[in-house]
């Protein structure tokens, strides 16, 4: 299992801080919080992007 943080996400999407931070306080984004910091798992943020390819997501 790969964790992803704010960080990953940014770089990863070609996202600013805000943004990657409002996605991941989402509802619907499959994002967990461990202590006072949030992670996605690699996977699950690869079949989150699947399913809203080619859709807007609203922040």
């Amino acid at each position: 299992m790969v964790l992803l943080q704010v960080k990953d996400l940014q770089k990863d999407l070609k996202i600013g801080r805000d943004t990657a931070y409002a996605l991941m306080h989402s509802e619907g984004f499959p994002s967990m919080k461990l202590g006072g910091r949030y992670y996605v798992e690699q996977e699950e943020l690869k079949k989150w992007l699947q399913r809203y390819a080619y859709k807007h997501y609203a922040l």
